[in-house]
């Protein structure tokens, strides 16, 4: 014959403890009163690190403006970065170019 746990001879303060020794070490505990949450703690780091990637992205994004006439046009203009002056030297000449081809 099997015996359900709740006609079972073994107290429930037996399993648990013994009761009032448990309710003691319970009330040793004290938590200050200003805890900050697990969840509260969570939610603000998670704003400072969007605070600063969006602060990051907002500086690339200012780069990225600035650089933009090398990516502007039809072709691309970015061979212009590794020789200085190479730009100004072309208008130079297509001018020169455009002022011969014209008639007199």
């Amino acid at each position: 014959m099997t015996t359900s746990p709740a006609h079972s001879s073994i107290s429930t303060t037996a399993v648990v403890g013994g009761g009032s020794t448990s309710n003691a070490a319970l009330e040793d505990f004290h938590f200050p009163s200003d805890l900050i949450s697990i969840q509260d703690r969570k939610d603000e780091a998670l704003l400072v690190l969007k605070s600063d990637l969006r602060t990051a992205l907002n500086r690339e994004v200012k780069s990225l403006d600035k650089d933009n006439w090398m990516f502007e046009g039809p072709r691309s203009r970015i061979h212009l970065i590794s020789r200085p002056g190479i730009f100004l030297h072309r208008k130079m000449e297509m001018a020169k170019n455009q002022n011969s081809a014209q008639p007199k």
